[in-house]
């Protein structure tokens, strides 16, 4: 421990100093000592297997620190998009998964092993679709083109405590932007991936062209992006992130895109976007109500309505914020008049059923989805199966439950409604394992005790599920990565 009069010369004095001083930069630490482990030991360029479990772990820490959002629409829509764009790649050396950060940055980056995260930020900043399709092609590219692979070969013949001070020095220059909650990726990438080459971010967008192009969308989508991106830099916004300025040639890379589609001219004129803009400014909507106090702004979007009785928009804003103030009885009435302008529009009767359900009018939200059960999405068939669960059908809510349980965000949440689905079957030792997981992800880990020593004494011996609680005995039952704990 140094003396108080003690004053920091050396980087490694003054890193130690910061680390006491912010326990976020712990994690830059940790995220850097990971990828000094992977790139001391590789002879070559990381395998694709290696590359993976990097991203896995990376993913992990962003999750215990990060606020994530797990609305499944607002998800759901961030990956359909990306899987549109994914159809087109040939050949792909991952899976991919996308995420969405709760934070206000102009920000989307890619981590190794195919894990692509979208900033709040940036969907309330652009557009149309086409706009994120273009962003979202762009860091594909980037993962398909291995180039945070490259970067971390290269580390073997970097000194790990001087990249270790240069880019705690970079994080911590523009003060609080970019969130110290995100020490760990944003660290990470400014010194090994974020800091691409020119050359990474030409084949990104020569890749990214041919994708978008495939897709039926625009490639000067991208162009519109980052021309925000510039004149935000330009105003010196601490929206964009201190490691995003050292993207090479933003300026160039607008010539060359809006040259390359000179030249090779893709649907042009084809991209209406009419109806996917809707889709975009309802997602824009669910973050706004997600991170805002939901009676101001129904205050905002009641005076909103009310100047432009035709803004279907506006009234999804109203009915939205209502619901999250728990003013169910409007809210309905508010969803109603949506539904009854846009009959045909699946969404927005899960939207209704949701308020219906909350409010605890189960068969009036049973009846509205079970017509369109074939349309639903994700949310709508996690709507409709609590639906069939408060109206005494725990088995067809389970059927559907199980169908989304690999893809659903809020897990959470979903192994509340499975415990409870088990229950009342009366089936005990699986009902109590859900409900185990569900608290421990929670972190109410007396509750989840509890039920995991339940789920061992009722489970039957030899079954999966027991043997997946024996694994965990060491653990302590404190594998949750912060799904339950820190969401949007």
């Amino acid at each position: 421990m140094p003396p108080l009069s003690w004053t920091p010369h050396r980087p490694s004095d003054r890193l130690l100093l910061n680390m006491k001083r912010n326990p976020a930069i712990k994690a830059v630490i940790a995220a850097l000592l990971l990828v000094a482990a992977y790139a001391g030991t590789a002879a070559a360029m990381m395998g694709i297997e290696d590359e993976k479990k990097l991203g896995e772990q990376i993913v992990a820490q962003i999750e215990r620190q990060a606020v994530l959002v797990r609305d499944p629409e607002v998800v759901d829509y961030v990956a359909s998009i990306g899987n549109r764009l994914l159809k087109n790649v040939r050949v792909k050396f991952f899976g991919y998964h996308f995420y969405v950060i709760k934070d206000d940055a102009l920000n989307a980056f890619a981590l190794p092993g195919g894990h692509i995260f979208v900033h709040t930020g940036l969907i309330e900043a652009i557009d149309s679709e086409n706009e994120l399709a273009c962003v979202l092609a762009h860091e594909i590219a980037h993962v398909q083109g291995r180039h945070l692979a490259r970067r971390m070969e290269r580390m073997k013949r970097v000194n790990i405590v001087t990249m270790s001070a240069a880019i705690l020095g970079l994080f911590l220059g523009k003060g609080e932007a970019g969130s110290a909650i995100f020490a760990s990726s944003a660290a990470l990438g400014a010194s090994l991936s974020l800091k691409y080459s020119r050359e990474d971010e030409e084949e990104a967008d020569r890749r990214a062209l041919e994708w978008i192009c495939a897709a039926g969308y625009n490639p000067l989508g991208l162009v519109a992006t980052l021309k925000k991106m510039q004149r935000y830099r330009w105003l010196g916004s601490d929206e964009i992130p201190g490691y995003l300025l050292t993207h090479p040639g933003t300026s160039e890379r607008i010539t060359y895109i809006e040259d390359m589609f000179r030249r090779r001219p893709c649907n042009k004129g084809k991209w209406t976007g009419k109806v996917e803009d809707e889709a975009l400014d309802r997602i824009k909507v669910k973050i706004r109500v997600l991170s805002g106090d939901p009676a101001v702004l129904a205050r905002k979007y009641r005076k909103r309505a009310k100047e432009h009785p035709d803004d279907i928009i506006a009234m999804y804003g109203l009915a939205s914020s209502l619901l999250a103030a728990k003013n169910y009885k409007e809210a309905i009435s508010a969803y109603q008049a949506i539904v009854a302008r846009r009959p045909k529009n699946v969404l927005y009767k899960v939207d209704l059923a949701k308020a219906l359900v909350a409010y605890g009018r189960y068969r009036e939200a049973l009846a509205l989805l079970a017509p369109v059960r074939g349309k639903l999405g994700s949310a709508g068939k996690f709507v409709l199966a609590r639906a069939m669960l408060e109206s005494g059908k725990p088995g067809e809510a389970l059927a559907l439950l199980k169908k989304i349980e690999e893809t659903w965000p809020d897990k959470a949440g979903l192994y509340f409604l499975l415990g409870r689905c088990y229950a009342a079957q009366e089936r005990p030792g699986t009902a109590h394992y859900y409900f185990y997981k569900h608290y421990s992800l929670m972190g109410k880990m007396d509750a989840a005790r509890y039920h995991k020593a339940m789920a061992v004494r009722h489970l039957p011996p030899g079954s999966k599920l027991l043997k997946d609680l024996e694994k965990e005995e060491d653990k302590g039952g404190k594998k949750g990565k912060g799904n339950g704990r820190r969401q949007g």
